[in-house]
């Protein structure tokens, strides 16, 4: 009886033996790969701030009134006169905008306003016969504000983007032209802010270090076109109008950081 009861207990302890070898030749099923990262989508509306530098540069010429002088006092008051003011600084300030991207283009409009620091002038000392010895033309130039909006155009790399920009610029530029006539005893002077429109072409590349926050490097150029300043006549005024129009075209280059906050 006892070998009779121990004949099924070996042969079930036999197949459990023979099913557990074989699973364990069976290949195991690979582990799942983990999941890819998610590709950055730059689609949103951002704020940020920027800071960097600015190399402006006022070129300057001049028309001095033939009637209220004569001819040779204005043709060498004109000539010497001709040059370049190149005032630099600081710029900074706050920009917006909004992104959509389709694919790995990407599209904007961004706008942005900043104050600017920076002021140059210089002075032309004229030695005689014409204009007379002693005469001088000193003009001086800054700029304290810019704004632009601009469309942007580019292409993502995941995080990383590379874009072009350019649209409207406006500016205010603030100017002093004095001039001293008759052996430098009299003096003439304009004082005069303007509020200028023109355009802005420039690029940049931004990167995004978290979901939220991106920082970008751009470079701007930005051309407010030309203006006239009148240095009106104080004696000698034989003609209407100013002594001497003074002729502006002004441009300035813009190096700068930002960084930007992200709303998703």
């Amino acid at each position: 009886m006892r070998r009779l009861s121990i004949a099924p207990i070996a042969v079930i302890s036999i197949i459990a033996f023979t099913q557990i070898a074989s699973a364990a030749d069976l290949p195991r099923k690979a582990p799942a790969p983990p999941p890819l990262p998610a590709v950055y989508n730059w689609t949103g509306f951002y704020v940020g701030i920027n800071a960097g530098g600015h190399w402006a540069k006022d070129d300057v010429t001049t028309s001095a009134s033939v009637p209220n002088f004569d001819e040779p006092f204005a043709s060498a008051f004109d000539a010497g006169a001709a040059g370049s003011n190149k005032p630099s600084g600081f710029i900074g300030g706050l920009q917006l905008g909004y992104n959509w991207q389709f694919s790995n283009f990407v599209f904007g409009l961004e706008a942005d306003v900043n104050g600017l620091t920076g002021r140059e002038g210089r002075s032309v000392l004229y030695p005689g016969p014409f204009p007379a010895a002693g005469d001088t033309f000193t003009p001086s130039v800054e700029s304290n504000f810019l704004a632009t909006v601009r469309g942007r155009v580019g292409w993502a790399f995941d995080r990383a983007l590379l874009y072009a920009t350019g649209g409207l610029a406006v500016g205010t530029i603030n100017i002093t032209d004095t001039a001293t006539v008759f052996g430098g005893t009299l003096l003439e002077t304009v004082s005069e802010t303007t509020t200028r429109t023109g355009w802005t072409v420039g690029g940049g590349f931004e990167y995004a270090f978290t979901p939220n926050w991106t920082v970008k490097v751009e470079y701007l150029y930005v051309d407010l076109g030309s203006f006239d300043t009148g240095i009106p006549c104080v004696a000698a005024c034989v003609a209407v109008g100013p002594d001497i129009v003074v002729h502006h075209k002004w441009t300035d280059n813009i190096a700068r950081v930002g960084l930007n906050y992200k709303f998703f």
